[in-house]
């Protein structure tokens, strides 16, 4: 049983083999390993490391907080999985450490949520050269009061750890170059004290659990604290751990393994059949074929039995904020003692959503139900995922785990990646967002629209539309995507492409990757020396493009009526404007069309837009309505 708990994610091979084709297909082919060249048919993509996640300024949730003024008591529990992602939850954790609190670095945890020590710090920046190795990021606990007790009250510290992450295994750990992982803990004379470390053998590892006894009484004081310390390179996410389901208490031993909590793990696969977002007029025009077959995630039992535990789930699916709940899936059955990784699924096309013009938001989600009486651990037993129904077609979920380029080629035409994307009605592409990785220098590249060629299936020799842009060196603080608008939008029907091309210039020009997404066999493509190749039939993830749609959409330049409907003041403004009137979302474009800041998740909608990070200028606000049509203002900021 210990054995079990120290290699948790260890199941028979033939098990794991089947859950990692279903869950991590990428994580069967070799990219994997940092910086090596993913096999295509006749051209090869570089996916590396994170060298930094601007978008992570705009999604940490978590405010930093002082230092608590009173002690934790006993237990101290988390296993992240409360809180959205952002920062460690400062009730127990001190804030600035730069550790993210997410459910996408890591493969097969424990339990939903972990926190992961990337390199980065928590606004997503680097903390220093590609050279240099030394700490990164620290996750320091509150202090605690351990005043009163004694070794016989059997005061136990564990966690599960796990080297590397899905972008790959870390660098081995050597004399010059330090990988590690460490644990602290705080002394009664105020001296940090190690007393566990793990070293990097250069292998992603499975998510094993540690004990660690404080029966020492120097360490029984009214102001303990522990800390975990990571040592890797300094300038991106490669030499990444995680750490899970962390529990300090006292009346445990050194084979206290067993917990009766059944945790879901793997993240919630999409709503969609094909993509992860798409327009609501082209998910109404088939709606049945859109919707997902087979939406799933998977469960962990921590209880070693031997008798297995009853359990039931169900999952449901609501338009928000507040629309009905529809039920799409529900069961039971006895889940084995130490089953690992038990696959939950359901279709939701079993409850239909409805079919109306307007853009949505719709979460689905899976519940279990498990009879656990412990409330620490209930937040583990739901999962769930918000679908964009509005503007936009994307395969990707919206984050970036790694970066992937074309091949710097020195000589020769230009080479371009495409994708393939298949209408379920005519349509117009309105422009091309993207999700570069600055690289502090200003890089050129083309994005193009192209048909596809009736004799071959691939893109046809020439786009039919093309539009020049410049990748800044650097974006604002807290954006992620821009968009690359096209003149006019760009009609297309039945299949088209969407991509970008970049001149031989000798250098790469890299774009966020999701890895916990995938693409369609065959609609990731690549041109090289003016001849089409499809990529590796299994894809590595699915990188950040999106063609956003222009539809039968109004404008506010077309429909005066329409474009009194919002209103924006005051105008010119210093930064703090208010609006008049619904909406969804709001994007803010500069002079050259691109997105210089976008809501959150959590400002969607409000009446105020903070831009007071923006510099002087005017700026056009797009506004999504409810009923999926487009105003656009003009903005000036002094």
């Amino acid at each position: 049983m210990l054995r079990f708990l120290q290699n948790f994610s260890d199941p028979q091979p033939f098990t794991l083999r089947k859950l990692l084709s279903m869950i991590y297909p990428k994580l069967l082919l070799s990219l994997l390993t940092v910086g090596l060249l993913v096999p295509l048919t006749g051209m090869a993509q570089v996916v590396t490391p994170l060298d930094a996640d601007p978008s992570r300024q705009s999604t940490i949730r978590t405010p930093p907080v002082a230092r608590r003024g009173t002690a934790v008591t006993l237990p101290l529990f988390d296993d992240f999985a409360p809180q959205g992602e952002g920062l460690p939850n400062p009730q127990f954790w001190e804030p600035g450490g730069g550790t993210l609190v997410n459910n996408r670095f890591p493969v097969a945890p424990p339990s939903r949520g972990v926190v992961t020590f990337d390199g980065l710090s928590a606004t997503g920046q680097p903390y220093g050269s590609s050279s240099a190795y030394n700490d990164t990021d620290t996750l320091t606990s509150q202090p605690i009061d351990l005043s009163g007790l004694s070794a016989a009250n059997g005061v136990y510290l564990s966690f599960f750890w796990q080297s590397g992450s899905i972008v790959g295994p870390p660098k081995a750990n050597t004399g010059s170059q330090p990988v590690r992982l460490e644990l602290e803990m705080l002394d009664n004379t105020g001296l940090w004290q190690q007393v566990w470390v793990q070293l990097s053998t250069g292998a992603r590892t499975n998510f094993q659990q540690q004990l660690i006894a404080v029966d020492q009484a120097r360490y029984l004081h009214p102001a303990f604290q522990f800390r975990f310390r990571a040592t890797g390179n300094l300038a991106n996410t490669r030499d990444a751990w995680s750490l899970d389901y962390i529990l300090l208490n006292r009346g445990r031993s050194a084979t206290d393994n067993s917990f009766r909590d059944i945790a879901t793990s793997a993240p919630l696969t999409s709503l969609l059949r094909r993509f992860a977002a798409m327009p609501v007029e082209q998910f109404n025009a088939n709606a049945a074929g859109e919707l997902n077959p087979n939406t799933f995630t998977t469960i962990n039992n921590f209880d070693v039995g031997p008798a297995p535990t009853p359990i039931a789930w169900n999952g449901t699916l609501q338009v928000l904020p507040a629309g009905p709940r529809a039920t799409f899936l529900t069961g039971n059955k006895s889940l084995s003692a130490r089953q690992q990784q038990d696959v939950i699924a359901g279709d939701v096309r079993i409850s239909p959503l409805p079919n109306t013009p307007a853009a949505k938001r719709v979460t689905h989600r899976i519940a279990i139900q498990t009879n656990e009486t412990n409330p620490l651990t209930l937040s583990n037993d739901t999962i769930s995922r918000v679908t964009e129904l509005a503007d936009f077609y994307a395969y990707d979920d919206g984050s970036a785990e790694a970066t992937v380029s074309l091949p710097a080629l020195s000589t020769g035409p230009a080479s371009y990646l495409a994708y393939r994307f298949d209408l379920n009605r005519p349509d117009r592409v309105r422009s091309v967002r993207i999700y570069p990785s600055p690289t502090g220098v200003n890089r050129v590249i083309t994005m193009n629209v192209w048909d596809q060629d009736p004799q071959t299936n691939l893109p046809t020799a020439e786009p039919k539309a093309s539009q020049t842009f410049t990748i800044p060196a650097n974006l604002p603080p807290g954006q992620a995507f821009v968009d690359i608008a096209f003149l006019q939008p760009v009609n297309v029907s039945g299949t088209f492409y969407v991509g970008y091309g970049q001149a031989s210039l000798g250098f790469f020009i890299p774009f966020g990757i999701d890895l916990n997404s995938t693409v369609p066999e065959g609609y990731l493509l690549t041109n090289a020396a003016n001849a089409w190749t499809v990529t590796s039939t299994t894809p590595a993830g699915a990188p950040l493009i999106r063609p956003v749609m222009a539809g039968s959409t109004v404008t506010a330049g077309t429909n005066p009526a329409l474009a009194a409907s919002i209103s924006v003041y005051p105008n010119p403004s210093a930064g703090l404007v208010r609006v008049q009137g619904r909406y969804l979302r709001v994007a803010v474009l500069d002079a050259v069309g691109r997105v210089v800041w976008e809501q959150t998740d959590a400002q969607a909608g409000q009446s105020e837009l903070d831009l007071r990070n923006l510099p002087s200028g005017v700026y056009i606000a797009r506004f999504l309505l409810p009923q999926g049509q487009v105003v656009t203002k003009r903005l000036a900021l002094n």
